[in-house]
Parts: C-alpha cells; sequence; structure tokens
C-alpha cells in the first residue's frame, strides 16, 4: 500500500522534481516507509511506500520493465500476482524483486490494458510507456483505492489524495455549488465530481489514457445485478463458502504483521472465520466500543474473540475522542466527508497501527448481499403507495412527525421519518431519498439564493443514483437499487472513509468480501435469496450458518454509528456552538448562518434529531478552514 502522485505534460516539458517532492510530502503518512521518484521530459511519478510485500529495496518504486520502456507508479494489492508472475515467467519475462508492482509492469508489457482483468486487487496506479509517451491511469473495480487527477495548463496532475495535486505551484481550486449541495444531501461528493470544480476523480473500474491526442477515459469493467441468474440455491451456497475461503486466503499474503477488524457483526466474524485455521500464532483483533449501551456491540465481538481463541483489542471511543482528533481527520480526508462512524475508525485504526500493519476488514457484504435495512424500506413503498392518499397525509404522517426525536442508535422514530418522507416516490427516487441527510427544502433554507441558484443550473445530488438505476439494466426493482448502492454508496462514503482512516496512519485494509468474484457471484443471485420477511443478507447468513457462531448469524444488523445525538446535545455542545458560530461560519459563506444556527439549537433543545445533518456541518466547516485558499 502506498500514495501515488505524477504530472503528465502534454508538449514534452520538464517536470520539476521539487514538484514532485512537495506531493510526495503530502502523502508520506500513506506510506512512511521510503520515497521514490521519475522525473524526465513530459512525465514525473512521486511514490510514497508501505512496504508489506518484499521489504526489501528491490521494491522502490516507481518499478518498470528490463529495457525501462514501462514505468509503474503503484498502490494497492494484487493478491493473486504470484500465479500472474509465474505465467510471466513461462513466457520469458525477468525480474528483480518479489513484489506485485513489478508484476503489473510486466504484464503491460505483455497484454497492456488487457492486463487489468487478470488482477484480482485492490488498486489505482499509473503507467508510462516511455516509446509512445502514453500514460495511464487505472483504478481497481470497486474504488477501493482513491485516485484524483486534475487538468489545468496543458498538464495532467494527478495522485492518491486530493492534497497532493494542491501542493503543485498554479492549480486551481474553487469550489463546485453543486458539489456543495451533494454534500449537504448525502454527507459526501459522488464522484466523479469532488468539492473542487477543477478535480475529479477517475471512476471505480475505469481507465483514463493520456498521450498526444489528449485524454480519454473509460470503463474496463462492470457489475451486472440480476443477470444470468443462479437456479440451484444449495449449490449458491456452497459457492458462497469457497469463494469467502480464497477470498481470505488470497488476502493473507504478507511479510508484515496482519490482524482484522472486528465489529461482532456478522461480516466480521465471517473473515475471522476464514482467517484463523490460515494464520499461524496470535490473531490480533480489533474492536470499538461505546459507553452508550444501543450502540455498543462489544459482547458480540467478544464472544467472537472467545470463539476463535482471539487477541482481542478493544478501543472505547468518547465524545473527548472527537476534539482530539476532529482536524487530523478533517486534514485527512482532504475532501468533506461525514460519514458518522469516522470518529469511532480513526480511534481503530490509531490503536490498530500499534500491532500490525495489515488489517482485513468485512466491508462490502452488505452491497452485494443485501443487508441494508433500506432495502425493507424499498420493499414495502409499494404498500404505502397502494394507500389512500388521505390516509397517508392526514393521519399517519402527522403521527410520525410528531414522534418525540430519539437519540438511540438508529430509532423507530427516525425510521419511520424517513420512510414516510420518501415512500411515496417512484422507487429510484425513493431510495435516493432515503439515503439523504439534508432535504431539498432543508439544502434550499442553509444555501445562499445565488449559490443555490448555481446549483440547480448544474446536475442534482440524485442524479448519479438515478444514472446508476438506469445503467443497471436489471430486470428487477431490487437489483437496480443493490447495483446503485454499489456505485454510489460503497465507492464514495464506505471506501473513502476506510481508505483515509486506515492510511492516515499507514495502515493496509483489505476487504475480501469485495473480491470481485464473490461481488459476481453475489450479482446472480435472485434477490429474494437475499431479502424475505423482516430478514437482510439471508443467503449469505445461510452460507455462514454452522461456521460463525449462531448468535452472531441471528442478530440484526446494528451498523456502525458514534452516539452523536446525545453527545451534541452534552459533552459535545461547546465544540458544536463554536465550530457553527457566526465567525466560524464565514469560512463557507455559501450558507445561511441563521438556518445553521436554527438547526443546531433545534436539535440541542430536542426538538429534533440533526445529528448527522450537524456532523456534516461541523465538518464542512472544518474542512474549510483547512483547506480553502
Amino acid at each position: 500500500m502506498c500514495g501515488i502522485a505524477g504530472i503528465y505534460r502534454q508538449d514534452g516539458g520538464p517536470v520539476e522534481q521539487a514538484w514532485l517532492g512537495a506531493m510526495a510530502d503530502r502523502l508520506c503518512h500513506r506510506g512512511p516507509d521510503a520515497d521514490g521518484f521519475l522525473a524526465e521530459p513530459g512525465l514525473g511519478f512521486a511514490h510514497r511506500r508501505l512496504s508489506v510485500i518484499d521489504v526489501s529495496d528491490a521494491g522502490r518504486q516507481p518499478i518498470g520493465t528490463e529495457d525501462g520502456r514501462f514505468q509503474v507508479c503503484y498502490n494497492g494489492e494484487i493478491y493473486n500476482f504470484d500465479d500472474i508472475r509465474r505465467d510471466l515467467l513461462a513466457r520469458g519475462h525477468v525480474f528483480v524483486s518479489r513484489t506485485d508492482t513489478e508484476v503489473v509492469a510486466h504484464a503491460w508489457e505483455e497484454w497492456g490494458p488487457a492486463a487489468l482483468p487478470r488482477f484480482n486487487g485492490m488498486f489505482a496506479f499509473a503507467v508510462w510507456d516511455r516509446r509512445e509517451r502514453r500514460l495511464w491511469l487505472v483504478r481497481d473495480r470497486l474504488g477501493v483505492k482513491p485516485l484524483y487527477y486534475t487538468q489545468q495548463d496543458g498538464r495532467l496532475i494527478f495522485g492518491s489524495e486530493i492534497k497532493a495535486l494542491l501542493a503543485v505551484p498554479g492549480v486551481q481550486r474553487s469550489l463546485d455549488p453543486a458539489a456543495l449541495d451533494a454534500f449537504l444531501a448525502l454527507n459526501y461528493v459522488p464522484g466523479p465530481r469532488t468539492i473542487w470544480r477543477e478535480v475529479a476523480q477517475l471512476p471505480p473500474g475505469h481507465l483514463l489514457t493520456a498521450d498526444a491526442s489528449g485524454v480519454r477515459v473509460e470503463s474496463w469493467w462492470d457489475v451486472h445485478f440480476g443477470r444470468d441468474l443462479r437456479t440451484d440455491r444449495s449449490a449458491a451456497i456452497d459457492e458462497i463458502r469457497a469463494l469467502c475461503d480464497d477470498a481470505v486466503r488470497l488476502r493473507l499474503v504478507s511479510d508484515v504483521p496482519l490482524g482484522a477488524f472486528l465489529s461482532g457483526g456478522l461480516d466480521s466474524s465471517a473473515v475471522v472465520h476464514f482467517m484463523r485455521p490460515r494464520h499461524t500464532g496470535p490473531l490480533h483483533t480489533f474492536s470499538v466500543r461505546f459507553e452508550e449501551g444501543s450502540f455498543d456491540e462489544g459482547p458480540y465481538a467478544a464472544l467472537v474473540a472467545k470463539t476463535y481463541d482471539l487477541t482481542h483489542h478493544e478501543v472505547v471511543c468518547r465524545a473527548s475522542d472527537v476534539e482530539g482528533c476532529l482536524d487530523r481527520l478533517v486534514w485527512h480526508a482532504d475532501s468533506p466527508v461525514a460519514d458518522i462512524s469516522m470518529v469511532p475508525m480513526f480511534r481503530l485504526a490509531e490503536e490498530t497501527r500499534r500491532h500490525v500493519t495489515v488489517v482485513l476488514s468485512g466491508d462490502g457484504g452488505d452491497e452485494v448481499f443485501g443487508g441494508y435495512a433500506v432495502y425493507h424500506a424499498d420493499r414495502a413503498a409499494h404498500v404505502w403507495r397502494a394507500l389512500p392518499r388521505w390516509f397517508r397525509e392526514r393521519l399517519v404522517r402527522p403521527i410520525v412527525e410528531g414522534l418525540p426525536a430519539s437519540t438511540s442508535k438508529m430509532s423507530l422514530d427516525y425510521a419511520l421519518r424517513q420512510f414516510v418522507a420518501g415512500a411515496g416516490e417512484a422507487p429510484e427516487q425513493a431510495h435516493y431519498h432515503w439515503r439523504t441527510i439534508c432535504t431539498r427544502d432543508e439544502r434550499a433554507s442553509l444555501l445562499r439564493p445565488d449559490v443555490r441558484e448555481a446549483a440547480a443550473r448544474e446536475a442534482a445530488p440524485e442524479a448519479p443514483f438515478l444514472a446508476a438505476y438506469l445503467a443497471s439494466g436489471a430486470p428487477e426493482v431490487m437489483d437496480r437499487l443493490f447495483h446503485v448502492d454499489v456505485k454510489t454508496f460503497l465507492a464514495d462514503s464506505i471506501l473513502p472513509k476506510v481508505d483515509r482512516t486506515t492510511m492516515a496512519f499507514g495502515l493496509e485494509a483489505r476487504e475480501p468480501w469485495l473480491d470481485y468474484r464473490l461481488v459476481e457471484l453475489g450479482a446472480r443471485l435472485p434477490w429474494r435469496w437475499k431479502l424475505h420477511g423482516r430478514d437482510t443478507k439471508v443467503i449469505f447468513k445461510d452460507a455462514m450458518r454452522g461456521l460463525v457462531p449462531d448468535p452472531i448469524v441471528r442478530r440484526t444488523k446494528a451498523g456502525f454509528h458514534a452516539p452523536l445525538a446525545s453527545w451534541f446535545r452534552g459533552p459535545l455542545q461547546p465544540l458544536l456552538r463554536h465550530t457553527l458560530s457566526a465567525d466560524a461560519l464565514a469560512a463557507i459563506p455559501e450558507l445561511d448562518p441563521a438556518r445553521v444556527q436554527a438547526m443546531m439549537e433545534a436539535h440541542v433543545a430536542g426538538r429534533a434529531n440533526h445529528a448527522f445533518k450537524l456532523w456534516g456541518l461541523v465538518t464542512l466547516v472544518r474542512w474549510a478552514q483547512a483547506w480553502r485558499p
């Protein structure tokens, strides 16, 4: 795992070594072990290395082929690199290291971009062809590893994090009103857009090519839910188990200490189940605990730790941790990302890195196997739409809106409010609504009129959701919605959170449930095998039954949240008031301070639970203070 950055000049002009050094300095947390550079007419690479495979100097990057034609600057892991390496050796290629990076270089020499489907892993990398003077940028299938770029003044500038791009002199950045509107809607900015108008993400599963003819971006992989469906459920369960086992096996290859995140939920517990027989010696696992009962999953993690004889570590997350790490978290995120679990995740990663360098996590299973509670709402909405309008609007809605605002984790009143607010819309619009933080009316009140008008002239926040829904092509609605969540919520919220919080400490996180073979299998399973009655992820639970302890298989998904609702009314109220004061809000002049403060007062007084919205606003203000020019 590493940090990469670079500059391509179409005119073949020089790339300043000092610029590359500044970019590398911005990424040193991602790769604390070594740096490496390549500078020649028209191209510069900067690399920061976290040594995981072949920790010798032979693994320093950039790495090239024997003749030097192809040069690679690489971030990630190709888990099946040994198999590809053997194939390349048989074809006459010569290697000087045991790294997967060198395998990428030789695979590109042998097959060019056609090598990509052979790679099983997480990666974002650049390949430079010296002879043809062509640059490729590549991002993995699901978007586990990030890659940003900007085109300015004849230069293509790219990096693992936006901060690397901003280190280059002359790079312009201006806040994108449509991206700000999207952030208020979702607490993240859906790709390929970023908060800066001039900066874009390379979408997951895409390839960028830059040469004398220009810059082109194209897809090299996609997933198709609801097509070529499996019909034998028992065989599918056997295949899930086999692929889970193999996905974990591949992700245990490491020359440095390795452990696992363990929440006590099904996904992370299943990871540990498949790790334990293959891992010799103590297996270190790590979890977060909360003093607030409805948020604490500690007893479930303890049960798993006892079952598998784990060396288990716990971190207790308290309100004081928010104050202690908020500014560091915002600096590392360098783009507004306000997942409510980022603080406990940050603390967990910090503690984990004291013991191991690589950690396996259970992320990805919910999108592939239908694990979110929102899918219940998607299925129930047609019943709501069939009710008489007068019954919905005059009787049910007033009762739901009058419920007291609870601060408990995913409380009933919160779920009912969200459901009633969106259930009357078309399926794709309803699903988007249930993923939103601030409604359209709330955003209209929070944004200054001119900013709101500027945002309205561009794509609306729901545009990526609707585009993914239409692009899916699946015959059934639920399969389309799974596709939407893979393309939006997973790629733009979940995975950036994991990447930024772990790489802040040079900790490599690996997600076996995002092995593309498992994702493709999950997409081919009928959605009715995943959702049944009030249960979610049914077929995955059936696959894990008899393997993972039964109380873990039976328990309802809890999610990973911090109790910010109660903290903002108690110990974090001073931080909240300071960050959202009129003076602090000057960092975001696009917002109406009076409306922001009215929202804050309603939450503090207990009239509403605006924790998700306020966390987004707090994060936004601190981001602006750190990163706006």
